[in-house]
C-alpha cells in the first residue's frame, strides 16, 4: 500500500512537471500573460507597439507577438470603448474567418468565456491555403481585448482557450 502511494505522488509530481513545461509568459506593454498551447515553446516575437486611429477618431495601440504557432494580438484604445458584448465577437471572428478566405460553409463560430471574459472562438477552412483557421477573441478591460490566431491546429486552439490568463496595467 505504502509503495502504490508513493508512485501515485511521483507520478503525479511528475504530470505537473510536464503541464508547467509549456507555460509561456510575456510581457507585452501594459499586458503581462501566459498561456499554454500544449508544447514546450521558446519561440516568442513581440512586436514593436503600433499606434493608430480609427475612422471614428478613436485612438488605440496595439500590441502582437507570435509565440510558436500563435498569433496573439493585443489592442488597447485611449478611452474605454470597448464593449463586453458576446455577440460583438462571434460577429468580429466570423467577418475576419471569412475576410482570410474561409469557405462561407465551413465558417463555425461560438461563445464561449475566455480568460473568465465573454468571448468567441471559431474556425473556417481556407481553400486557397488548403488550412484550416482558428481564430478567438474576448475582452481583457473595457479598454481592450484581445485576439488568437492559430492555424491547422485545433488542440493548440483548445489548450489557448482554457489557459491564456491576461493582466493589464492601469
Amino acid at each position: 500500500m505504502k509503495i502504490e502511494l508513493v508512485l501515485v505522488v511521483v507520478l503525479a509530481a511528475f504530470c505537473v512537471t510536464l503541464a508547467s513545461g509549456s507555460v509561456t509568459t510575456f510581457k507585452a506593454g501594459p499586458f503581462t500573460g501566459s498561456v499554454d498551447l500544449g508544447i514546450s515553446c521558446n519561440d516568442t516575437n513581440i512586436s514593436k507597439p503600433v499606434h493608430a486611429e480609427e475612422i471614428s477618431g478613436e485612438s488605440y495601440t496595439d500590441y502582437s507577438m507570435i509565440i510558436c504557432d500563435a498569433f496573439i494580438e493585443l489592442r488597447r484604445y485611449d478611452k474605454a470603448t470597448v464593449y463586453s458584448d458576446t455577440n460583438s465577437f462571434v460577429s468580429g471572428v466570423t467577418s475576419t474567418l471569412l475576410r482570410h478566405g474561409a469557405d462561407k460553409d465551413s465558417v463555425n463560430v461560438y461563445s464561449r468565456e475566455i480568460n473568465s471574459k465573454p468571448g468567441a472562438v471559431g474556425s473556417g477552412y481556407l481553400t486557397k491555403y488548403g488550412s484550416t483557421e482558428y481564430d478567438a477573441g474576448f475582452y481583457v478591460s473595457p479598454k481592450s481585448y484581445c485576439y488568437i490566431y492559430i492555424m491547422n491546429n485545433e488542440t493548440q486552439m483548445v489548450s489557448a482557450l482554457k489557459t491564456i490568463h491576461l493582466t493589464e496595467a492601469a
